[in-house]
């Protein structure tokens, strides 16, 4: 008779960060256009090109949300509904860009003023979305994030020459962008547009 096998219990099945925070993403977000944005992006494919890629050019308001069911436009009807409602008390606003900036060892941003339209936006956004991650606020639009090391430094190291670390302009928003992405999405891609509607003073 054959001596029973000592218990030994399964291992518990791995679960990824992306399975503990939710089925997809979204934020709202600025997306500036016209020529000297056009040169943005053409930089962007030249620094850090997947990242290029996975969305365009600009600034989050207020994000990014894990969020749980399928990634379609669906599963944000009711957040759409409230987004619509919110439309005509946004003002339209000005971003102002300019200078090199990084986030820890990984991340060269374009700086960006937090302006007080800027601010208000982001908190009639919060009012219908609940607060986001970041505690402190400090608008940005990111030029690459996968750069390290001697890569890293070099880049830097150019863009301290180049016009974007002293030049400054502006660009008018008059709409802003509710983003989704699913974990197979190669990128970003808008679900819903946010016409800024109030009149300016």
């Amino acid at each position: 008779m054959r001596k029973p096998k000592p218990y030994q219990p399964k291992p518990k099945k791995k679960i990824t960060p992306r399975q503990r925070s939710g089925d997809y993403r979204i934020f709202v977000g600025a997306f500036p256009e016209g020529e000297k944005i056009a040169q943005i992006q053409q930089l962007r494919e030249q620094i850090d090109w997947q990242t290029s890629q996975i969305t365009p050019p600009h600034v989050t308001l207020a994000g990014t949300y894990w969020r749980t069911g399928q990634p379609n436009a669906s599963s944000e009807s009711l957040l759409i509904d409230k987004l619509t409602s919110l439309a005509p008390y946004l003002k339209p606003m000005t971003l102002q860009l300019g200078g090199i900036y990084t986030f820890g060892q990984r991340v060269i941003y374009l700086g960006v003023l937090p302006t007080d339209d800027m601010v208000a936006i982001r908190n009639s956004l919060m009012s219908v979305m609940g607060k986001d991650k970041h505690r402190q606020f400090k608008p940005h639009l990111t030029l690459a994030m996968r750069l390290k090391g001697e890569a890293l430094g070099q880049t830097l190291a150019e863009l301290a020459q180049s016009e974007w670390m002293d030049g400054r302009f502006t660009t008018p928003i008059h709409e802003l962008r509710l983003m989704q992405r699913g974990p197979n999405d190669p990128a970003w891609r808008t679900i819903h547009t946010i016409p800024l509607m109030a009149a300016q003073e």
